[in-house]
């Protein structure tokens, strides 16, 4: 991997757009926010690499993991987290609630730029909704309100709409009413 790349990488990592690394005896996994969320792997004992971007490894998405790694930055997985090492972070973040939803806003606000159906943004919309009512963090409550504003105002005929909207009037009160 060039010089060029593993800084485009070292940036990607410092801006926040690596959401998970999981490591897995000799190979890393991850997901990488980019112009679309890309799925880099690394196999540290031989170098090759692969990813879901268009260059298809040796990328900007594979050096962000590697720097991640290096930091100390990732979850040990086991065996089967190669077969969805997605799952396996997550297994690992539910334990960790400021970190889960820290990602979980991350896919979110990212997926409302993206998402052309909202079907994806939904159900984010919907994790991280559950997150924040499991935590009782009612801060976060304000960032999902602005994106169920967006969301309105991008799909204003959705019958899913109304259904987030409820959801979120609903965790909204219990979370006041807790206080």
């Amino acid at each position: 991997m060039d010089e060029q790349t593993r800084k485009k990488g070292e940036r990607y990592y410092r801006s926040g757009k690596v959401l998970w690394v999981v490591k897995t005896g000799d190979r890393l996994y991850g997901k990488v926010l980019g112009t679309y969320p890309y799925y880099p792997a690394v196999n540290l004992k031989t170098g090759e690499s692969s990813c879901t971007c268009p260059l298809g490894g040796d990328c900007k998405h594979v050096a962000s993991i590697l720097v991640a790694y290096e930091r100390g930055t990732y979850f040990e997985g086991d065996n089967l987290s190669e077969l969805n090492p997605e799952a396996s972070a997550w297994s690992f973040l539910v334990h960790a609630p400021e970190l889960a939803l820290d990602v979980s806003i991350k896919e979110l606000l990212f997926s409302l730029r993206s998402d052309e159906s909202g079907s994806e943004t939904a159900r984010l919309f919907l994790r991280t909704l559950g997150l924040i009512e499991k935590s009782g963090r009612s801060e976060y409550l304000h960032v999902l309100e602005e994106v169920l504003d967006e969301f309105s105002t991008l799909f204003p005929d959705y019958l899913l709409t109304e259904r987030l909207r409820k959801s979120f009037q609903s965790v909204n009160s219990a979370l006041q009413r807790a206080r």
